[in-house]
């Protein structure tokens, strides 16, 4: 084999397992931080434990993108989700305390299914991203989740049990 076809298939190599290492680490990362979100305090020996069961989530999760052969292709601007979702946690479960009181003294029901268009027309990799980082952001909420996405229509279908300022299934579809 020539030297230069050796050189570039040893940098495609390394190419590769620097991709897949850095893959890993963003999935281990984000494993670590939603166990940490959970806890009420943060003990060292969740975060060891932690740490140690977020791998092999890392791995999975890296394995199970692979698998579906799709790329996400997620826009910095929607960042901008964080801050509607850091106020919508609590005004929701202010919301839904409310609404768990109203239902024991009146019967009414709570709630409702509603459908919300996604941004048509784009690329299959950044609507894949827009699909799946909407559902997580509008069913992280107390109030609200995402019942069912259909990637192909550019719809989420949304059950709210309390709904108010900020609406997540708005400012996701921005």
């Amino acid at each position: 084999m020539p030297e230069s076809s050796w050189g570039d298939l040893t940098r495609s190599r390394w190419g590769r397992a620097a991709g897949a290492g850095a893959e890993i680490l963003w999935w281990w990362a984000a494993a670590v931080a939603i166990w940490a979100l959970t806890l009420s305090s943060v003990p060292p020996q969740e975060l060891i434990a932690s740490a140690i069961c977020g791998l092999p989530c890392a791995v999975a999760a890296r394995a199970g993108r692979k698998a579906v052969g799709s790329r996400w292709r997620p826009r910095p601007r929607w960042a901008t989700w964080l801050l509607p979702f850091l106020v919508a946690v609590p005004a929701d479960a202010g919301r839904l305390l409310a609404v768990t009181i109203r239902r024991l003294v009146t019967r009414e029901e709570p709630g409702g299914m509603q459908e919300y268009p996604m941004p048509a027309g784009e690329p299959p990799d950044v609507a894949a991203a827009r699909h799946a980082l909407a559902i997580l952001t509008v069913s992280a909420t107390p109030g609200t989740f995402v019942a069912d996405s259909d990637p192909e229509e550019d719809k989420i279908v949304v059950h709210t049990l309390a709904s108010g300022r900020p609406q997540l299934e708005q400012v996701v579809r921005k």
